[in-house]
């Protein structure tokens, strides 16, 4: 049993932003009832070419936990049909285009008049409002607007990096309000419009940076967190990259000089203030670099962790998933009968990670229990599926 127990999600949502949300509030233990079209589902259930007959890796990375029940919301029965699953719903979590589900007669405006207590969270790329609230708008989109690419990046020539960051940071961000709404309707009664943008989620996560740029007049580049934070990327005798965090405190800088065995360094009049290093992080990154190239990484590391210095070497993913730490935190989910194998909500309750662990759902697998929940009648199901409203 889960935390959100008994609270019930429907996700009118596809791809990442919305499903992400729909997917921690299902770790949660809430009960997400993922409506989609019938016929093809969610776009990513197809991502990877397929026909969507098997689940795709993409659309189980953010859907597992959920119950998928497909409805035709295009038809005026399936609209009907909508409208009384969610009357007896706590929250919709949706991200259509601003203006899209209220046009249909099943947004906000509808679905609020009929339960008050509703928690209704629209996701957009842009918000409903301003001079670019129209404009189509994808992850990458997101990004480059919102500063953030300009920080992973060499601006003269840029490329596509890292994983969809705008997409899963707005997820969160709805998370977050979709919980504290909760809260406060457990004290008024009342629900709450909540929306959450692709852009503003973006702006929001970068908090380090907006402040430097607004209160230093210092406009942050890829290079500006790893100076400040003394953070350094180094290759091996063998070629294999590590990293060394040193931070702000002395004795970081003070260990590694031990580390490396190297008396001299300790006492380097260019570095032996924080300030210096940071000033002169070229300089001292070259110095360290010629000195960790004459031994291999995993010495290096040996070394490194002996001597408390904040230090790892740089994993690729398949890397990460067998590193022992990720099976000492029960992080995996396994595959088997009814799991998809995966990674689980990184928070522990109760001292266990063991939970969250409900399967990927096919198209439409449970329509008729989610329907039949909500007062339903067998032969009006069948009448329905016979008009091709439901799947």
């Amino acid at each position: 049993m889960g935390m959100l127990d008994g609270v019930v999600v429907i996700e009118m949502a596809q791809v990442i932003s919305g499903p992400m949300c729909g997917l921690l509030l299902a770790d949660l233990g809430a009960d997400v009832i993922k409506v989609e079209s019938p016929g093809r589902g969610d776009s990513f259930r197809h991502w990877d070419g397929g026909d969507g007959s098997s689940v795709s890796s993409s659309f189980a990375a953010f859907n597992r936990g959920k119950r998928s029940c497909a409805i035709d919301t295009r038809t005026r029965a399936g609209k009907d049909v909508y409208r009384r699953l969610v009357a007896s719903a706590d929250v919709v979590v949706e991200n259509f285009r601003p203006g899209v589900l209220d046009d249909a007669g099943i947004g906000w405006q509808a679905l609020s008049e009929l339960d008050p207590r509703l928690v209704y969270c629209s996701i957009s790329g842009m918000g409903s409002h301003g001079p670019r609230a129209g404009e189509p708008t994808y992850d990458a989109v997101a990004q480059a607007l919102s500063g953030m690419w300009s920080q992973f990046t060499d601006m003269s020539r840029p490329e596509p990096v890292g994983p969809p960051l705008a997409d899963q940071l707005t997820g969160l961000y709805a998370a977050s309000g979709i919980l504290a709404a909760l809260h406060e309707r457990g004290r008024t009664g009342a629900g709450r419009l909540l929306e959450v943008s692709m852009f503003g989620s973006c702006m929001a996560f970068q908090t380090l940076g907006v402040s430097a740029a607004l209160i230093d007049g210092a406009v942050p580049d890829r290079s500006s967190r790893a100076r400040s934070s003394l953070s350094f990327a180094f290759v091996g005798a063998d070629g294999e990259p590590f990293c060394v965090h040193l931070s702000s405190q002395q004795k970081f800088w003070e260990l590694l000089c031990r580390a490396l065995g190297d008396d001299e360094l300790a006492v380097d009049a260019r570095f032996v203030a924080k300030r210096d290093r940071t000033s002169r992080y070229e300089e001292l990154r070259h110095a360290l670099q010629e000195r960790f190239s004459r031994r291999d990484r995993s010495a290096w590391l040996t070394q490194l962790q002996r001597h408390g210095v904040p230090a790892s070497p740089i994993q690729r993913l398949d890397e990460a998933l067998a590193d022992p730490q990720f099976d000492a935190l029960g992080l995996g989910i396994p595959a088997g009968p009814e799991t998809t194998p995966g990674v689980r909500c990184p928070i522990a309750v109760d001292g266990s990670h063991g939970w969250g662990t409900r399967p990927v759902p096919e198209l439409g697998a449970s329509t008729d229990d989610v329907l039949a929940g909500v007062g339903f009648a067998e032969d009006e199901l069948e009448r329905l599926r016979s008009e091709g409203v439901l799947r």
